[in-house]
């Protein structure tokens, strides 16, 4: 494996680790931690629920509850599909580390860094959250950052209040590091299939169609067996994703739609920070899926762009196999909606559309 990659995979597979959910081991077990981890996130969303069923008449804290559960609830969801398809995720860790990304590889590594910098750099500064009883208390919520508390326990007096702060950031801190780990995974597969797709162009752009009959045909039989692998690693993405991406959509529609009512009522809302790395999420996502959308949808047009008529009929019959077999383009989609920078923008509108109606 390259350097480069072995990198690549130890950044994203670290905080997986530290959860105990390092699912890209295929020794990997449930462990104290994978335990701990999960019951955490049980007793956040009975506190969830508690204290929705307790502030009712408070609109504006019950809709920042709802919006921060909503990110809690993704994380349990895709946690539990990250352990079901985890030998699907395997498989497509290895199909990535058996790439060759020949003359693109430079550029490849330089997108995904600067994709998973952009990614832990939005996702962290959800942690200004913790600073809120510092420069914006809330009475409403015992000034603590999340509207929820420790289930039973009182939270507007030491220590409990200090207690309920440290769980506070303790899942601000999970939330991260297991998206960072999750999403990244996700740009780093799409991205993979996009610079294999734009290799596969740049070997037809160099292919010798002069060449000996020959020694054209074992070129172009290479080009064939290499797309087909192309698309059985987009096959594998769908069929690992398609659920995450429709938790995606559906889920962030809500944070947005609920996050947007607090600010509607007070624009310093700290519930900004969240907001902006939810809609980033989305956005990075369905960035990187419109551009496996451009690539694949232009494919047959580079191979009809070489000189094909100089070549002999036999090798003629097999560029029109591979054009019909490059239609139609592929795309990753949440069942309901593909994976592509429209889809963005119907999540973005919904969610407005959502939050008019409820204000």
């Amino acid at each position: 494996m390259d350097p480069e990659l072995d990198k690549i995979f130890n950044f994203l597979r670290r905080p997986l680790k530290l959860l105990g959910l390092d699912v890209l081991d295929t020794n990997w077990k449930v462990t104290p931690m994978t335990l701990f981890i999960m019951c955490t996130f049980a007793i956040q969303h009975y506190g969830s629920f508690l204290f929705l069923k307790t502030h009712l008449d408070s609109f504006v804290v019950f809709t920042e509850c709802f919006s921060t559960s909503g990110v809690a609830l993704e994380i349990v969801i895709r946690m539990g599909l990250l352990i079901y398809h985890r030998n699907m995720l395997n498989e497509a860790f290895e199909a990535i580390g058996n790439q060759n990304f020949k003359k693109l590889a430079k550029e490849f590594y330089k997108v995904v860094s600067l994709s998973l910098h952009m990614i832990a750099g939005i996702y962290l500064s959800t942690m200004m959250f913790e600073l809120i009883p510092i420069v914006y208390p809330d009475p409403r919520k015992s000034n603590l950052p999340l509207a929820t508390y420790i289930p039973h326990l009182p939270q507007d007096a030491a220590p409990y209040w200090h207690l309920n702060y440290v769980y506070h950031t303790f899942l601000n801190l999970i939330c991260v590091m297991f998206l960072v780990a999750v999403d990244g995974i996700l740009v780093l597969s799409i991205l993979a299939a996009v610079y294999q797709i734009k290799g596969l162009k740049l070997c037809f752009q160099e292919l010798d169609t002069g060449a000996e009959q020959s020694e054209l045909r074992q070129e172009l039989v290479r080009i064939c067996k290499t797309h087909q692998t192309i698309k059985n690693f987009i096959r594998l993405l769908v069929q690992t994703y398609y659920l995450d991406l429709l938790i995606d959509f559906g889920l962030v529609c809500l944070i947005l739609c609920m996050g947007l009512n607090v600010i509607a009522v007070d624009i310093m809302q700290p519930i900004g920070f969240y907001l902006i790395s939810v809609a980033f999420q989305l956005f990075l996502l369905c960035l990187c899926g419109n551009l496996l959308l451009i690539e694949t949808d232009s494919l047959s047009n580079c191979v009809y762009s070489i000189d094909w008529y100089l070549m002999p009929v036999a090798e003629q019959k097999m560029l029109k196999f591979m054009i019909a077999n490059a239609q139609p383009p592929q795309v990753l989609s949440g069942i309901f909606m593909p994976l592509i920078m429209s889809s963005f923008m119907s999540v973005i509108k919904a969610s407005y559309s959502y939050f008019t109606l409820l204000h």
